[in-house]
């Protein structure tokens, strides 16, 4: 069965997002943004600026984003998965925020339901 990334398993869902989306928009602002190279080259492969697309799609999430679910990722950190309407799509955007190196690391970021 292939799964959306909308679809988190319940048994990894959380009550609510660990993450404040205010903190999130200001070290987006700032620039402090990581991401894999699968996030990267997907947005690349679609014509998109990775960086800015990053950055406005993390800025757009307190204002245009629905939370659907968080998970504990493979490295062991807790991840917020969100779907947000940015540039006239919906788009699945899943990231944790990184206390020690204080940045926002994207691990994905496409159009929501898009394999990649």
């Amino acid at each position: 069965m292939l799964l959306f990334h909308s679809n988190l398993a319940p048994a990894m869902m959380r009550s609510r997002p660990e993450y404040e989306l205010a903190e999130v928009a200001c070290l987006a602002r700032e620039r402090r943004v990581i991401a894999t190279r699968r996030v990267v080259g997907w947005l690349m492969n679609h014509d998109y600026d990775a960086a800015e697309t990053l950055i406005d799609v993390l800025t757009s999430l307190e204002i245009n984003g629905r939370w659907v679910g968080s998970a504990e990722l493979k490295n062991g950190e807790v991840a917020d998965a969100y779907v947000v309407a940015w540039s006239d799509e919906d788009w699945y955007v899943k990231f944790y925020v990184d206390g020690a190196e204080i940045v926002v690391n994207v691990w994905s970021c496409c159009w929501d339901g898009a394999v990649h």
